[in-house]
């Protein structure tokens, strides 16, 4: 057992440093700041055999995404064949989310190989960053990347290199991380094969098989609480006051497995907050997780604990083209309140606490048509607070709040205060540059407040559900506020 630790922690330690290379050497801010991306390793059969992510909607999706890319290419890859896909609709979660695999052969045998999985600064779409509150198809928010082939056997195809950057508004940043993804899975490529050559693939497929059984075993003890329970809960949820959806979770645990039961939730929506099968996946299981996913690795063992139930044509498992950008910073967060209401009526709160947390997101972007590159921004600028304390909610993952030097350097903003109120958190931003606009991603639920973003000037104006393309003058103050203690849970 412990020489099985030794090769896995080696194992891990690939998958690692590819996310500290990718967040070095990539340009995008989303990348190299926010860490939206995650890295994995997966053996010739397809099974997880080590993921690391910062984000939870990745937990499902990296998965998911390398079998429907292996399905549609099924026996036409090659040595030195590069593989991506961004769709929603092929086991992704939203469709500026890239994910890139590199499959490795050793005399002739497909073995364990390496993908990440990575937020795209701008794939097309109606607004820079894809992210619409007015949506209604998947094609207002990105361009669709459906299974593809960026490199065959080791040789860059220039068409479709040029083909992606010619939809994004961002070429030069989007080719740059591009470069940065490939760079980083040919560098652990290399690992793997001196790894496998030292080491003889047996035991690397028994260290693996170890950790499997161990993080099973894990979730198995963890969940041992809920054995013989059945749990139920809804939530009511929109992103505008009139747009009612409900998430309705039923939960079924035995004495080593859970099931998660989402196909009773309401239909499709024809706003952009429709949750694609792996983020539902990812976000039904994530409250039982949360407690443990520092302690135990995530790989295949983790998820053979858990069955998520879904039906298609619901708002936890839509049909195409319906659009999803919205889905993970807003949906997830109501799946997961679900989940944790559902627990709560069992009484087992205290095992399971809540990690759901939501407020207003902002992506800021220049005038639409002038420039030759349109860069946009997300910004957070602060958090909601929960019962357990503030900081960043567990849905939004591993993302730093963004200090005042860097709001000023690379944003253009000069934070005049951000401090804790009877009302939330108030974050007070002045733009310092020239006019910009931004679409604000606000969630509306039934007898909640999210929080709101006022444009202060002589006239000032409150925004209190999801909008497109406000307009901020240079000078003009941003009041962004976020809910209080309790007001969200």
């Amino acid at each position: 057992m412990i020489q099985a630790q030794i090769l896995y922690s080696k194992l891990q330690s690939i998958s690692r440093e590819m996310g500290y290379n990718l967040q070095r050497i990539s340009r995008s801010p989303l990348l190299s700041q926010d860490r939206a991306f995650a890295t994995a390793l997966f053996t010739p059969e397809l099974e997880l055999a080590v993921q690391h992510q910062y984000e939870p909607e990745h937990l499902y999706a990296v998965k998911d995404s390398v079998a429907q890319l292996f399905d549609y290419f099924s026996f036409d890859i090659a040595d030195g064949d590069v593989l991506i896909v961004a769709d929603p609709y092929r086991g992704g979660t939203k469709g500026q989310s890239l994910t890139m695999a590199a499959p490795l052969f050793l005399e002739g045998e497909l073995v364990l190989f390496p993908v990440i999985r990575a937020q795209m600064i701008d794939l097309a779409g109606e607004y820079p960053g894809g992210f619409h509150p007015e949506a209604f198809e998947i094609w207002q928010e990105n361009v669709r990347i459906t299974p593809i082939k960026l490199y065959k056997q080791g040789v860059l195809q220039a068409d479709i290199l040029n083909f992606l950057l010619s939809n994004s508004r961002m070429p030069s940043s989007f080719k740059a991380d591009l470069e940065a993804m490939y760079t980083c899975l040919r560098e652990a490529r290399e690992q793997l094969e001196g790894l496998i050559e030292s080491s003889g693939m047996e035991a690397v497929d028994s260290s693996i098989e170890s950790l499997f059984q161990y993080s099973q075993n894990r979730v198995k003890n963890h969940i041992s609480n809920l054995q013989d329970t059945e749990m139920a809960a809804s939530v009511e949820f929109g992103i505008t006051p009139d747009d009612r959806n409900t998430i309705a979770v039923r939960i079924q645990a035995s004495a080593d497995s859970l099931t998660v039961d989402v196909s009773e939730s309401s239909a499709q929506s024809e706003k952009p907050i429709n949750s694609p099968a792996a983020l539902t996946k990812a976000f039904a299981v994530w409250p039982f997780l949360a407690m443990i996913a520092d302690e135990v690795p995530i790989n295949e063992g983790l998820m053979r604990s858990f069955t998520v139930l879904l039906k298609s044509g619901t708002i936890c498992d839509p049909a195409f083209p319906a659009a999803t950008a919205l889905a993970p910073g807003i949906t997830g967060h109501f799946l997961a309140e679900a989940v944790y209401r559902a627990i709560k009526s069992s009484g087992n709160a205290d095992q399971f606490p809540p990690i759901y947390g939501t407020g207003p997101q902002a992506i800021f972007y220049p005038e639409l048509g002038v420039n030759e590159e349109t860069e946009p921004i997300v910004l957070v600028p602060g958090f909601p607070a929960a019962q357990q304390g503030f900081g960043p909610p567990a849905l939004f993952g591993e993302r730093l709040l963004v200090s005042a030097e860097e709001l000023e350097l690379y944003h253009g903003f000069k934070m005049i205060s951000r401090e804790w109120k009877n009302a939330g958190l108030e974050v007070v931003l002045e733009n310092q540059e020239d006019d910009v606009y931004f679409n604000l991603l606000l969630p509306s639920g039934k007898d909640d407040r999210f929080g709101s973003v006022t444009i202060e000037r002589e006239k000032s104006r409150k925004i209190e559900q999801s909008a497109t393309n406000q307009h901020v003058k240079k000078g003009d103050l941003l009041v962004f506020v976020y809910a209080g203690k309790g007001q969200n849970e």
